[in-house]
């Protein structure tokens, strides 16, 4: 993962300090600032998928309200970052905006009554994770949020293949398809946690560099 050299800590009115002039660093501000959001949908993806493997008597009522709520949660996320991500690429911000409203709009399938057969749930999932994994991988190289390219790419990663699982072979029984969830859920939270973690030590790192007013840029 590259590591990155905040520059340009003026300080802004009001005493606070700025993280440079260029839209990384406006991006970077604005990420950092919202640390918080990110660890917490890390944790209510790891509790969803830990509530799910723990449950009970799992039915697939049961699963798809789950899963709902974790695609819902994470298209809201997406289209928060799609509007407010003003140091994103224009194109980058509409896909990913797009993937939001997809995420949305399969959350809500899931919770309608007819859609709930195993196959329909699969594949329902199966497509969004492999859209979503391709998105963040995208996103990742194409343009990198500073502190998050290494999780985006892990994120991507697992969710394309376990999406791609769920779609090579969607006629899996209830446990099967439980297990592969809450995989994933488990996966994705603790990775999101993590970057939340990072994002809040970029935050608290950046105020103190020092060097010449260049901005933020990329070290190795």
């Amino acid at each position: 993962m590259s590591s990155f050299d905040a520059t340009d800590t003026d300080p802004q009115p009001g005493g606070r300090p700025s993280y440079g002039g260029t839209p990384g660093g406006r991006l970077l501000e604005e990420i950092a600032n919202h640390w918080g959001l990110v660890v917490a949908y890390g944790v209510a993806s790891a509790a969803l998928g830990i509530v799910l493997a723990v449950w009970p008597d799992e039915t697939l009522v049961v699963c798809a309200v789950l899963i709902a709520i974790q695609l819902i949660v994470s298209g809201v996320m997406r289209l928060t970052v799609a509007v407010a991500g003003h140091g994103l690429d224009g194109g980058l911000r509409a896909v990913i905006g797009l993937s939001g409203a997809v995420g949305l709009i399969i959350g809500l399938l899931c919770l309608r009554h007819p859609v709930q057969t195993l196959v329909a749930i699969s594949l329902l999932i199966g497509v969004w994770w492999v859209l979503a994994g391709i998105i963040d991988i995208l996103g990742a190289l194409v343009a990198p949020v500073p502190g998050r390219r290494g999780w985006d790419l892990v994120t991507g990663v697992i969710s394309i293949v376990a999406g791609g699982f769920l779609l090579i072979d969607p006629k899996l029984t209830l446990t099967a398809l439980v297990v592969v969830v809450c995989f994933w859920l488990i996966a994705i939270g603790i990775v999101a946690i993590v970057a939340g973690l990072r994002l809040r030590s970029l935050a608290r790192q950046a105020p103190h560099a020092s060097g010449p007013a260049t901005g933020l840029h990329p070290v190795g």
